[in-house]
C-alpha cells in the first residue's frame, strides 16, 4: 500500500510539474495557439519594404495618420489574403498537434534559443533590405512587421526544436528489405559507402572536366611557377601540393590532366573520410532512416556533389578537419586515446594536414589537443602509475606530433622555395571592416590624431569609398603598414572608437554575417570551369606555360551543371540542405539539447565547430562564400549521430 502510495505522490508531482511547465509557454493554449498561427503566417510573408499611402484629401491630422496607417497595412497585406488563409491554417494544425494533442513540453534553454535564432532572422530581414538595423526603427510599420516576424519565427524555431528533440529522442526507425545489396554493406560497410560515394561524384567529375578553377588556385600557380612572389597569403602546403600535380600534367604534355588527377585526388579522399563517417554512424547504433538520410546527403547534395571538382583550399582543409573530429568522437566514447598504432599514426596524419591545409587549422587543432590532454589526465589519476606514464607519453606525443610535422614541412617548403611572410590583413579584417563603416558613418568625428594612426594601416580617404557591407576585400586591400608600431597605435584608436559608438562595430559585424542566420537567403556560388581564372593568367603571362581549357564537345555541359546546382538549391526541403544557415542552426540547436542533457564532456566535442563558427565570423565574408562553413556543414550528420548516442549510453 505504501508503495502504491509513493507512485501515486510522483504522478501527482509529476503532473503539477508539466502544468507549471505548460503555463510557461502561450503556445499550450488554443488562444495562444491560434494568435501564433496567424503570426506565423504574416511572418513568413511580411517584408521591410513600405509603400506609400495615397493621398486622400484629409485634412485634419489624425484622421490622416489613421488613414495612412490602414492604407499602408493594407497595401502591405494586397493579393496574401488565400496564402495568409492556408499558412495560418497549417500552422494552426501544427501547433495545436504538437502543443495540445500531444502534450509536447519545451526542453531548457530551447525558449531562449528560438527568441535569439527570430531575432537573428529578423536582423538579417533589415540589413538585407537596407544594410543596417537602423531600417526597422525607420517606421512605425516597419517596427510593427519586425515584432510581428520575431513573434511568428519564435513560434516556427520553438516548434521545430522541440519537435526535433523528441524525434531524435524516439526510436522511430525504417525498414530495409533484405537483398544482395543490404548483405553486401553488411560485409564491407566503408568500401561500400565509398564506392557508392566515389562512383556518384565521378559522374560530376567526368562532366565538369577537367574541373573549376578560382582566383585563389590561379595565385598559387603564380607562385609555384614563378610569376609571382611566393608569399603565405596562400596556405604553402596546398600551393606546392595543387601545383605540383598540375605540373605532373604539363609533363604528360595536358595541364588539363593534372587539373583532373588533383580533383580526382581530393575527391578520393573526402569520399574516403565521409564513407567513414558512415561506417562509424554503424558503430554508433545510429538509426538507418539518418544513415540512409547522410548516404543521399553525401552523393546528391550540391554542396557536397557540386564542389568534388573544386580544387580550392578549403575542401582538402575540410577533409581533414572531419576525420580529425570522427578520431576526437571515437576517443570519448572508447575512453582512450589511440588504442592502436594505425589509429595514431592517422591521428598524427590529420592532424598535420589540418594545420598545413589552411592558415588557421593550428586553432582548430591547438585547443582540441588541449582539450584531449586535460581530459586524458584527468582520467588516468584512476590507474597505476607504470600505465600512467606510459599511456601520458603515448597522448602527448600524439598530440605534438602534427605540430612537428606541419611546423617541419612547411619550414622545408619556405627553405626551398624562398617564401615570404605575407601581411597580417587576411587574420584583421574584421576590425578593418569594423574602421571602414566607423569613417563612413562617423568621419566628421575622427581626430587628426586618429586618422593619422588610421592611415598608417590602412588608406583613410579610400576606404569609406570601397567599403562594402558584405565582404571586407576592398578594405583590407588598402593595407599598408611597415611595423609593429603602427598596429598598436591603430589598434588603440579603434578601441577608443568602439567605445564611443560600438553599435557600429556591431553593425560592421552583423551586416557582414547575417546570412549565418538567414534559411531565406541563397548563399551559393559554382565555379563554372577551368577559365574561371582565365584574366588574372593572362595577365601574369602564365597562358603561354598553363592554358586549361573544355573540351570542344563539352562546352555548354559546365553551365548546364552549375544551373542544376542552383535549382536543386532552390528546391523545397533539398535547398535546406544547401542552405549555410541551416546548418549553422543545426549547430546552435544540437549545442542546446547537449547542454539540456548536462553532458558538458560531450559537449567539447563541438569544441572545433565552434571556433570553426567564430573564424566565419572574422572572415573576409561568408556570403557567396560558403566553403567557409564546409567544416561545420561536411561535420553536422556525424554529429547529430554523435548525439543520438551518447543520449542512449547516459
Amino acid at each position: 500500500m505504501q508503495g502504491q502510495a509513493d507512485i501515486e505522490g510522483r504522478e501527482i508531482m509529476n503532473r503539477l510539474k508539466r502544468i507549471r511547465l505548460l503555463k510557461g509557454n502561450l503556445l499550450t493554449n488554443k488562444i495562444g495557439t491560434f494568435l501564433f498561427a496567424v503570426l506565423t503566417a504574416f511572418a513568413l510573408t511580411t517584408s521591410m519594404n513600405v509603400d506609400e499611402a495615397v493621398e486622400a484629401g484629409i485634412t485634419i491630422g489624425l484622421y490622416k495618420q489613421v488613414y495612412k496607417l490602414i492604407e499602408i497595412i493594407g497595401l502591405g497585406l494586397k493579393e496574401k489574403g488565400f496564402l495568409l488563409s492556408v499558412l495560418t491554417i497549417l500552422f494552426l494544425f501544427l501547433y495545436w498537434y504538437v502543443w495540445i494533442k500531444k502534450g509536447t513540453v519545451a526542453i531548457r534553454y530551447s525558449k531562449g534559443l528560438s527568441f535569439f535564432l527570430a531575432v537573428m532572422y529578423v536582423a538579417g530581414m533589415g540589413f538585407a533590405y537596407g544594410d543596417s538595423l537602423s531600417v526597422i526603427f525607420s517606421s512605425s510599420i516597419r517596427l510593427l512587421r519586425a515584432f510581428i516576424a520575431v513573434c511568428g519565427f519564435y513560434a516556427v524555431y520553438l516548434t521545430a526544436v522541440n519537435v526535433f528533440y523528441v524525434f531524435l529522442k524516439s526510436d522511430w526507425d525504417i525498414r530495409i528489405p533484405e537483398n544482395k545489396l543490404i548483405e553486401w554493406y553488411r560485409k564491407k560497410p566503408f568500401l561500400f559507402a565509398w564506392i557508392v560515394i566515389m562512383g556518384i561524384w565521378l559522374v560530376h567529375l567526368i562532366l565538369r572536366y577537367p574541373g573549376t578553377m578560382s582566383y585563389d588556385n590561379a595565385r598559387e600557380l603564380s607562385f609555384y611557377f614563378g610569376y609571382d612572389t611566393f608569399t603565405t597569403a596562400q596556405p604553402i602546403f596546398h600551393t606546392v601540393l595543387f601545383s605540383f600535380f598540375v605540373q605532373i600534367g604539363i609533363w604528360l604534355g595536358s595541364e588539363n590532366l593534372g587539373l583532373f588527377f588533383f580533383v580526382i585526388f581530393q575527391s578520393l579522399i573526402m569520399s574516403g573520410v565521409l564513407a567513414y563517417s558512415l561506417t562509424l554512424m554503424r558503430r554508433f547504433g545510429s538509426p538507418r532512416w539518418l544513415r540512409l538520410l547522410t548516404i543521399g546527403i553525401y552523393t546528391f547534395a550540391p554542396y557536397y556533389a557540386g564542389y568534388a571538382s573544386f580544387p580550392i583550399k578549403d575542401y582538402l582543409y575540410t577533409a581533414f578537419f572531419v576525420l580529425l573530429l570522427l578520431y576526437s568522437m571515437e576517443w570519448f566514447l572508447d575512453g582512450c586515446f589511440a588504442r592502436t598504432g594505425g589509429r595514431f599514426l592517422c591521428w598524427v596524419l590529420a592532424g598535420s594536414l589540418l594545420i598545413l591545409l589552411r592558415n588557421n587549422g593550428i586553432y582548430i587543432y591547438v585547443p582540441l589537443a588541449i582539450t584531449i590532454v586535460v581530459a586524458e589526465c584527468k582520467h588516468v589519476r584512476k590507474v597505476g602509475a607504470e600505465y600512467k606514464g606510459k599511456h601520458m607519453g603515448v597522448v602527448l606525443a600524439g598530440m605534438l606530433l602534427p605540430l612537428l610535422v606541419s611546423c617541419t614541412i612547411n619550414a622545408g617548403i619556405t627553405a626551398g622555395f624562398h617564401v615570404q611572410k605575407d601581411t597580417p590583413k587576411e587574420m584583421l579584417s574584421l576590425p578593418f571592416q569594423q574602421t571602414a563603416r566607423y569613417v563612413r558613418d562617423y568621419g566628421d568625428e575622427v581626430t587628426q590624431e586618429e586618422r593619422e594612426a588610421i592611415d598608417a594601416v590602412l588608406d583613410y580617404q579610400k576606404i569609406p569609398e570601397v567599403y562594402m557591407e558584405l565582404t571586407a576585400d576592398p578594405v583590407k586591400t588598402t593595407y599598408h603598414a611597415h611595423s609593429t608600431e603602427e598596429l598598436l597605435a591603430y589598434f588603440k584608436v579603434w578601441f577608443a572608437q568602439f567605445l564611443k559608438h560600438p553599435l557600429c562595430y556591431v553593425e560592421a559585424t552583423w551586416n557582414q554575417n547575417y546570412y549565418v542566420f538567414a534559411p531565406n537567403i541563397d548563399n551559393i556560388v559554382y565555379n563554372k570551369d577551368c577559365t574561371v581564372a582565365y584574366e588574372i593568367m593572362n595577365e601574369m603571362g602564365m597562358q603561354e606555360l598553363i592554358e586549361f581549357k573544355v573540351p570542344e564537345m563539352m562546352h555548354g555541359i559546365c553551365t548546364i551543371m552549375v544551373s542544376y546546382y542552383s535549382l536543386l538549391t532552390r528546391l523545397p526541403i533539398i535547398g535546406l540542405l544547401n542552405n549555410v544557415a541551416f546548418y549553422i542552426i543545426l549547430l546552435f540547436v544540437i549545442t542546446c539539447f547537449f547542454l539540456k542533457g548536462r553532458q558538458k564532456k560531450a559537449l567539447w566535442m563541438l569544441l572545433p565547430l565552434w571556433l570553426t563558427f567564430l573564424i566565419i565570423i572574422a572572415s573576409p565574408q561568408i556570403q557567396n562564400q560558403p566553403r567557409y562553413a564546409f567544416p561545420i556543414i561536411y561535420s553536422m550528420p556525424i554529429v547529430v549521430a554523435f548525439f543520438i548516442r551518447t543520449e542512449k549510453v547516459q
